[in-house]
């Protein structure tokens, strides 16, 4: 893989560029952009799930604008063609984190779920026209999966509240019968279920599952069974994750084999059985020397993930990870030889690439200087060739704007021995440099999750900051995914406190390093990234002179009381130990609160949050930021009314932008 995971202190000290003399000289953090808070959120857009139909090729995805709504595209001849009536918004709520929100059915039908009522609909997509299906108070329903044959069934994954306490929210795998409505609970019993398919045959279908305290990546298990024309399965099996490996991502072959990503070792590895088989078989690869060490397969908290398409019987597409970046891979089924395609891609959509023929797919990514399109790639004995079909941003921006960002690896001095990862962007601006003698203010990014991970894909936001003279560092800390199981693994029973040393740790060095003013280090981050960087705040108060949380978690009882039913169990994993007493928990919660620490906080803290936020309600933002207020401290609350867990509309999050700058003005710029 084409992956720098080795940067030397000399190349670290590398100064700017050769054509410096001609640049303006200006204090870091005052250099005028291009890249605007209009240019990243009013002028750019998300895609994913892109979606074709097998019999009639008519090609769908869906597009998240500026306006909070998530627009269903079709990809025609003469371009991109909106589908979805005003009014309507394709996207799902179960899980909170939504996903798999439709899927096509026939004759230029698709099936979706519509956010803002939790209703399912069937669109006409020719005649731009919506005809209600099925519609609940207490229902929701995503990860759409449509019989292949001429049967009227459609699985999904349906979720319950009956009840809003997490544990008697209930979830199913089942069968919507579009022509009469009927919904049957096809399988039931587990917490949790992702990934119901149709084998191609319609004889058979799949899924996985599991139970707290365990999430997407941990004791998930693989089964399938028979399906009956009624609705009904018969012959319940499991297939995989019985020793309690990471099982994710099924996807059935044409060739009659059930395909699966798997923990090997240290990393997911590609595995197949076919009905018949005794047990599945690791489906070892060769053509690439390090290929034991790429993980494939997304274990996310999404409804629905696809990052990798079989094509034919010959004939596999998928995306690869290592240390926190993509590539995609070509896989012949036949000699298992695989390699690496030659695309401008470092990270690929969650749900991002989908099969259009025997020979060509689509593929949802951005490149390391590219924003994030949605490209065609054909593929021939004679090579490959690809189309940009859509672009995530009208704004045509040059490649000079964006420098490639160093991935570093920085060896820890305390605690456990470990390597941490993440990437570095130095401060880039073709028209500008900083004063002479002066160390860029360093920006920390931490993810979300907190099992995720930040990828080196082009993205505005981290860039707006970078072209004003801020570096910027994105730290995959101790438990980010896409690193491996024993890297994602060592966060358990140490989270809010090794991933806050991680972060500490990689500010001495690239100070050390000479790359940053450790006088001027500021942290921002969102959810699990908010609360690192409260805790880092509060562990490490000499450290930062700001933070920046969104939505971010400041009280762990809370948060344990109040989330959703995904997260519920979360902190089983995260913070506590086995057989730990409810006192014994009590205290490891207080102990890690930033709430209780909050006299520690010494710089200023901006909080921005959303008042419909169910993952981490704003009653967490609430008493954070009086606990700061009434121990002197400098803090500010920025509240954003029907935002949920993340800002949906274009308006809000550049409001949020425009807070964030003065607040870095504040804190960072040398005046």
């Amino acid at each position: 893989m084409n992956i720098n995971t080795d940067v030397s202190k000399a190349a670290l000290n590398q100064c700017g560029s050769s054509d410096d003399a001609s640049k303006a000289t200006a204090p870091y953090g005052e250099w005028e952009s291009e890249i605007t808070s209009e240019v990243v959120f009013a002028e750019s857009w998300a895609m994913t799930s892109p979606r074709v139909c097998r019999k009639t090729g008519r090609t769908f995805f869906c597009e998240n604008r500026l306006d909070g709504v998530s627009h269903l595209v079709e990809i025609t001849d003469s371009g991109c063609k909106d589908v979805l009536p005003d009014g309507y918004s394709a996207s799902s709520r179960v899980y909170e984190y939504g996903g798999g929100a439709f899927a096509i059915l026939s004759g230029g039908r698709l099936i979706f779920s519509n956010r803002s009522d939790n209703t399912v609909n069937v669109l006409d997509a020719d005649s731009a026209t919506v005809e209600f299906l099925l519609k609940s108070d207490r229902l929701r329903y995503a990860c759409f999966n449509v019989h292949p044959g001429d049967e009227p069934w459609v699985l999904a994954i349906e979720e319950d509240h009956e009840s809003e306490i997490p544990d008697k929210v209930r979830n199913y795998v089942v069968a919507i019968n579009v022509e009469t409505r009927e919904v049957k609970r096809v399988i039931e019993g587990a917490d949790f279920y992702k990934f119901p398919s149709f084998s191609h045959d319609g004889k058979k279908i799949c899924w996985v599952q599991w139970n707290f305290p365990d999430m997407p990546w941990s004791g998930v298990q693989l089964f399938w069974a028979d399906w009956t024309s009624d609705g009904t399965v018969q012959n319940v099996q499991l297939v995989a994750g019985a020793d309690r490996k990471s099982v994710t991502e099924p996807r059935w072959g044409p060739d009659g084999y059930l395909y699966f990503c798997q923990e090997q070792a240290n990393f997911r590895q590609l595995f197949r059985i076919q009905p018949g088989d005794e047990r599945p078989t690791l489906f070892l690869l060769t053509g690439i020397e390090d290929i034991a060490d790429v993980e494939f397969g997304s274990a996310s908290m999404y409804a629905d993930a696809r990052t990798y398409a079989i094509l034919s019987k010959e004939l596999m597409v998928i995306a690869g990870t290592r240390y926190g970046s993509s590539s995609i891979f070509q896989i012949n089924l036949e000699t298992k030889d695989i390699t690496e395609m030659l695309l401008a891609v470092s990270e690929t959509a969650v749900d991002g690439i989908e099969r259009v023929s025997d020979t060509s797919f689509l593929q949802i990514g951005a490149g390391s200087r590219t924003p994030q399109v949605l490209r065609s790639v054909d593929i021939s004995e004679t090579g490959m060739t690809q189309t940009i079909l859509r672009n995530s941003t009208n704004r045509i921006l040059p490649l000079s704007l964006f420098k490639e960002p160093e991935h570093i690896k920085v060896p820890a001095k305390k605690g456990p021995k470990r390597e941490i990862h993440g990437f570095f962007w130095r401060p880039h601006n073709p028209r500008f440099k900083g004063l002479v003698g002066e160390k860029p203010p360093l920006i920390v990014q931490s993810h979300g999750g907190p099992t995720g991970h930040y990828g080196p894909g082009l993205n505005l936001t981290l860039q707006y900051w970078i072209s004003r003279g801020y570096a910027v560092f994105a730290i995959n800390y101790s438990g980010s995914d896409g690193h491996g199981k024993e890297y994602r693994d060592s966060l358990n029973g140490n989270w809010g406190i090794l991933d806050t040393d991680d972060v500490a740790e990689c500010v001495e060095y690239l100070g050390e390093n000479g790359l940053v003013d450790k006088l001027r280090v500021g942290i921002r981050g969102g959810s699990a990234g908010g609360y690192s960087v409260l805790q880092a705040l509060c562990r490490y108060p000499d450290i930062f002179a700001g933070g920046v949380s969104y939505y971010g978690i400041s009280e762990l009882k809370l948060l344990l009381d109040s989330t959703h039913k995904m997260e519920s169990h979360y902190l089983d994993l995260l913070v506590f130990m086995e057989n730990m007493t409810q006192a014994e928990k009590d205290k490891i919660m207080h102990d890690r609160s930033p709430l209780y620490h909050a006299g520690s906080i010494t710089a200023p803290l901006l909080i921005l949050h959303g008042d419909a936020d169910n993952v981490v309600p704003i009653e967490q933002a609430h008493t954070i930021y009086d606990e700061v207020k009434k121990r002197g401290g400098d803090a500010k609350l920025v509240t954003f009314v029907g935002e949920g867990h993340g800002f949906r509309k274009g308006e809000n999050n550049i409001r949020a932008q425009k807070e964030e700058e003065n607040w870095r003005r504040k804190t960072l710029v040398r005046k």
